[in-house]
């Protein structure tokens, strides 16, 4: 099934609608839908490496239209929706008072280092809106950041991908045939 996955994903890179996809993909996930970044942007980079660059650019720009969406989103609407939230959820004043402290003195590093790390760049994006990180020291901290992980992940994927590719290839050919040859459920037999 993968392996039709990856067939699927180098004929719709193929199709020109790739970058659209995954610059909807990064604005719907930087914004209010859960979900890893990258998703789409990898198997379509690994499928078809040479247009990585121009897919990481596509990426770039719906994660940092959706990183101002989710600023927005703490910036209007935390103390209605957020705040009444996070104290259901046990989340005490002082912590958040402690959070907004922190914004206050680091924000526009804390918003790029959520970029280029696992923390979750969208719950940043609303906490700097919400606790008054300023749009100009914001939105330059997640265009750097952003573009600076789509880079790293276009090289690495340029060139690790094509020699990944074949060897998922391979792999998930074994792994058809092991459950053929076991009469596993779903293969037939």
């Amino acid at each position: 099934m993968l392996s039709r996955v990856i067939a699927a994903l180098h004929r719709w890179a193929e199709s020109g609608w790739a970058g659209a996809a995954t610059a909807t993909w990064e604005l719907l996930q930087g914004s209010v839908f859960p979900g890893p970044s990258g998703v789409v942007f990898a198997p379509l980079a690994v499928t078809d490496p040479p247009r990585a660059p121009r897919l990481a650019l596509w990426g770039t720009a719906g994660a940092v239209i959706g990183g101002c969406l989710a600023y927005l989103i703490g910036a209007y609407a935390f103390e209605e929706v957020g705040r009444p939230v996070l104290s259901l959820l046990g989340m005490s004043a002082s912590t958040l008072a402690s959070s907004e402290r922190m914004f206050d003195r680091h924000g526009w590093l804390i918003v790029f280092v959520s970029t280029i790390s696992p923390l979750s760049t969208k719950l940043t994006c609303i906490a700097a809106g919400a606790f008054g990180v300023t749009f100009p020291m914001f939105l330059p901290a997640l265009v750097v950041g952003r573009a600076l992980r789509f880079a790293v992940l276009t090289v690495v994927l340029r060139f690790a991908g094509e020699r990944m590719l074949p060897r998922l290839m391979k792999r998930i050919g074994k792994r058809k045939a092991d459950k053929a040859g076991n009469g596993e459920p779903g293969t037939g037999n």
